[in-house]
């Protein structure tokens, strides 16, 4: 719980820190932030254009060995609230296991579920749940172990 309250802590506050500088879209962590992998409807499988989005983030960590990386999953609201956290940690652990097959270290890597918590887009559209389905990807800090 602890370890879990700490994480929120530092995605709070890595978000103000982003937002506050200022940074342009050449600065080195935005693909590794902004790029969302979506999944289809109770779906944690990874598809193509997902792996392609997967590749460039392995790029990013390979060139960046310190930096560890945070990824939570999200689902739409269409099921219970169980259901979707489950949902949301399988995603992570898909996306988990793809980079660790591609050669980044499981100890560079945080996992969370928010389920149907945080939606991206509000509403109750095909489109909104589409945009609602996703993964999202933070840098937490730097990894002394690598």
């Amino acid at each position: 719980m602890k370890k879990a309250l700490m994480l929120l802590l530092v995605l709070g506050l890595g978000a103000l820190v982003l937002q506050g500088c200022g940074l342009s879209n050449n600065y080195p962590v935005d693909p590794v932030i902004n790029d969302l992998v979506h999944f289809d409807t109770d779906k944690y499988n990874l598809k193509p254009e997902a792996q392609r989005i997967l590749d460039y983030k392995i790029a990013y960590l390979k060139h960046y060995p310190g930096r560890k990386i945070f990824v939570v999953g999200h689902c739409d609201e269409r099921a219970s609230d169980k259901y979707n956290l489950d949902l949301g940690r399988h995603r992570a652990e898909e996306i988990q296991r793809y980079l660790v097959n591609n050669g980044i270290n499981p100890k560079r890597i945080e996992l969370m579920t928010e389920g149907e918590r945080r939606p991206l887009v509000p509403g109750k559209s095909k489109a909104a749940y589409a945009q609602n389905r996703r993964a999202e990807f933070y840098i937490i800090g730097l990894n002394t172990s690598n």
